[in-house]
């Protein structure tokens, strides 16, 4: 079985941030600088420090903020020029496991180390390892019998996490 499908900007971005959100250093920066944030205020108010410590505290909030919105156009920016990620994908199943191909490489992870699976109502979201490979298959692009017979393989062999959008 297999189905070949192209991934936009954005669907890659949000398989991107499903593995981001799958590793370990799951949004340290924005959570360091949410607390020395929260230690400034609270510094502040106990030694009665003026009122510049909260205008600092505000940039370093609008530049998070910021940081966020940059990264996501950033993902997006380095999909859309990559003659690499931007090509069609390829996702075969087999008996041992699934298989990634796309213009520049190819990834085989037997079922048992599969590192993680989503299905949404929009998209299916396949990471076949931490270090390598990213599919974000459209259900509404890629309506199909090979679509149902992938999902249904990967269903009788693994754990498939459920998602909201």
């Amino acid at each position: 079985m297999k189905l070949t499908f192209k991934m936009t900007g954005e669907e890659y971005y949000l398989g991107w941030k499903y593995k981001r959100t799958k590793g370990s250093l799951n949004n340290r920066s924005t959570l360091i600088t949410i607390i020395f944030i929260t230690a400034l205020i609270v510094i502040s108010i106990f030694f009665k420090i003026d009122y510049y410590i909260y205008f600092f505290a505000g940039l370093m909030i609008v530049f998070t903020l910021l940081g966020v919105y940059a990264e996501k156009k950033t993902v997006i920016r380095e999909y859309e020029y990559s003659p690499v990620l931007n090509g069609e994908q390829t996702v075969r199943i087999f008996d041992e496991g699934i298989e990634l191909i796309n213009s520049y490489e190819k990834v085989f992870s037997p079922w048992q180390s599969i590192f993680a699976v989503m299905e949404t109502p929009k998209y299916v979201k396949i990471l076949p390892s931490f270090c390598k490979g990213i599919a974000v298959i459209s259900k509404e692009r890629y309506k199909s019998v090979e679509l149902d017979e992938i999902l249904n393989a990967i269903r009788s062999h693994i754990k498939v996490e459920e998602g909201k959008k």
